[in-house]
């Protein structure tokens, strides 16, 4: 199954390793997953890893940093789209938010990995974060500002919204999806109640959710 955005999927031994990766950090997390398991999991020698990438760790840090430039450039191009409106533009961002986790909930909890283990590529993936953030909270003070919001406090107002989109690649896996080891691990009513819902469902939901939070 490919787990990753179009514009950055890749064929052959590659997209091979990509995707094997993705499932494995996913989840076993970083320390978890050694190079033996990697290549283990797709029948190949292990040095068949550094034809790609030096490390492990290089590895790691690619998907991360992946998944936190579509997640941005995602929320950038719906925020122009959206207009001035502070209410169309916290929808559209929140509608933005959950759907990539809804759709990639696998590379999404590889990119929320704790970014210490990166080394030098957690600055350039912090840079990401850290603009996500600020896009959301620009649309908060925004709509204060103009009167359409009245929340007493922004910044916990980003923590509840940003907190709850990313609390659904934890149990959300799409239509026909595998599921992987930790939603296994899931009380069997999850399984029960799951399959009825989409991507698109739940952050349309979501999006109302953050409205309320705000106060719209």
């Amino acid at each position: 199954m490919n787990h990753l955005p179009p514009r950055f999927a890749a064929t052959g031994s590659l997209g091979r390793l990509l995707n094997t990766a993705v499932e494995l950090f996913a989840a076993r997390g970083y320390h978890g997953v050694s190079v033996r398991d990697l290549t283990a999991a797709m029948g190949v020698k292990p040095s068949s890893l550094y034809a790609h990438f030096p490390s492990k760790e290089d590895l790691f840090a690619h998907l991360v940093f992946l998944a936190n430039e579509e997640i941005h450039e995602r929320l950038r191009s719906v925020l122009l789209e959206s207009g001035p409106d502070p209410v169309r533009q916290l929808r559209a961002h929140v509608r933005c938010y959950v759907t990539f986790h809804g759709e990639y909930p696998l590379l999404a909890a590889v990119g929320h990995h704790d970014p210490h283990v990166l080394g030098k590529g957690m600055d350039r993936v912090m840079v990401l974060r850290r603009a996500a953030i600020d896009l959301l909270l620009a649309i908060i003070k925004r709509g204060n500002e103009s009167g359409a919001f009245a929340c007493a406090d922004p910044w916990l107002a980003v923590a509840a919204i940003a907190g709850m989109g990313i609390r659904v690649a934890s149990w959300f896996r799409p239509p026909g999806y595998q599921a992987d080891p930790s939603f296994e691990a899931y009380p069997l009513e999850v399984h029960e109640w799951t399959p009825g819902y989409t991507a698109a469902r739940i952050a349309e939901t979501y999006a109302d959710y953050a409205l309320g939070i705000v106060r719209a």
